[in-house]
């Protein structure tokens, strides 16, 4: 699967000391990212400027990890099965790292020595700020989303915060930023009592805010990929639906008809009509429900050897939904014909208003429901999913001796 985002638009959490920006504007520009990180460094010194910077560019660059991971261990790691290993800094970043934080740290005192820089209290707040946010953050950066998109209700969106270890960095972020609120009150001496009451809720507000936002932005991008995963998870159920239902089932006609050439060919050919069909979206012969069922019960009676008698009670255009209605009928026949040892098969179709019903019957051994396993694609994956996921039901009643009824229902 290609990657959304354009190549250095995303924040290599993989290659990052902090949140990975220095890393991702390193790749996007093509210098060293060591002088990507001088830069900010420097421009921090400065009345923290870069500091501000490096949390805008936080904000806007979505974090990513590197894809070119092993697959199982990326699989695991994605569905919460393998916890996502930490940056480990190298003996040369680390001291990389120092180098550049005493580079800072000496910037810094010059400029406020030299009268450029903050007010004591000012940069205080600032810098209290910027490690309270850098810790929510971080954390929100390396939380796994698992249960975001797998979980139901509302635990789903406080699952990020399940961790023990995660609660304690996010609580120590929020009482910077309460430091960092009182701080920033404490040094406006100029104003009035409401004033710097207003001032302290309005800072508070918009420090809750900045806490909060990178966290709705995954939850919001979790979300997201899990809607397109489960389209994804459909099309797939769909494919391997189609597939037992007309290859594998030929292949097992063509198998049992293998002394009969022409027989052979015939089923071949048909075979690929039909996979054209599907594939590339051609339109079906039949216009209406009556008449593609119609078409599957001859199929069925030319493939199998058997009686199907089919009673309609109204019709309707062939729709999508519909069209699941007349597969899972088709797949429904077909295992009354191999498996049932009936010589005769009901269909029986009836479109309401509001409902469109199509039963299929046998009256041969029937089978135990209970011991269907989840594994068994015609009757779970070809009938019962297919028609939940075109919005109906399938309904099974069947028992040993007494024959098999299949009832599928789709609202219109």
């Amino acid at each position: 699967m290609t990657n959304p985002n354009p190549p250095g638009s995303t924040r290599p959490l993989d290659a990052a000391w902090i949140g990975g920006v220095c890393a991702g504007l390193a790749a996007q520009l093509g210098w060293p990212v060591l002088v990507v990180r001088a830069a900010f460094v420097i421009l921090g010194a400065v009345g923290l400027i870069g500091v501000l910077v490096y949390l805008v560019l936080w904000l806007l660059m979505p974090g990513q990890r590197d894809d070119r991971r092993p697959l199982g261990l990326e699989s695991h790691a994605r569905t919460g099965m393998r916890s996502v290993g930490e940056v480990k800094l190298s003996g040369v970043d680390a001291g990389a790292a120092f180098a550049l934080a005493l580079v800072g740290g000496g910037l810094l005192w010059l400029v406020q020595v030299g009268g450029w820089g903050l007010r004591p209290f000012d940069l205080l707040a600032g810098s209290l700020a910027a490690v309270g946010l850098g810790l929510v953050w971080w954390q929100a950066d390396r939380t796994s989303t698992r249960e975001v998109r797998t979980g139901k209700g509302w635990r789903r969106l406080v699952a990020p915060l399940a961790r023990g270890s995660a609660v304690v960095i996010v609580l120590v972020g929020l009482v910077l930023l309460a430091a960092a609120v009182v701080a920033l009150s404490v040094a406006q001496t100029g104003l009035t009592e409401v004033g710097r009451l207003l001032l302290l809720v309005g800072s508070a507000i918009a420090a809750l805010v900045l806490a909060v936002l990178p966290w709705l932005l995954r939850v919001r991008r979790a979300l997201a990929q899990a809607q397109q995963d489960a389209l994804l998870a459909d099309a797939r159920a769909d494919m391997a639906a189609h597939l037992h239902d007309s290859v594998l089932q030929t292949l097992a006609l063509i198998q049992r008809q293998a002394a009969d050439p022409k027989k052979v060919t015939a089923l071949a050919r048909r075979q690929e009509r039909e996979l054209r069909q599907w594939l590339y979206g051609e339109e079906p012969a039949s216009g209406s429900l009556v008449e593609a069922l119609t078409e599957e019960m001859l199929d069925v009676e030319s493939d199998h050897g058997v009686d199907v008698e089919l009673v309609s009670v109204g019709d309707a255009e062939l729709t999508g939904e519909l069209s699941a209605i007349v597969r899972a009928a088709r797949e429904a026949m077909v295992n009354a014909a191999k498996h049932s040892g009936a010589e005769r098969i009901d269909v029986y179709a009836e479109v309401d208003p509001d409902l469109v019903s199509v039963y299929i019957r046998d009256r041969g051994v029937g089978f135990d429901l209970a011991e269907i396993t989840d594994d068994r694609m015609g009757v779970r994956g070809s009938i019962t999913e297919r028609v939940k996921r075109a919005g109906g039901r399938a309904i099974i009643k069947t028992a040993p001796g007494q024959g098999t009824e299949v009832r599928l229902e789709v609202p219109r």
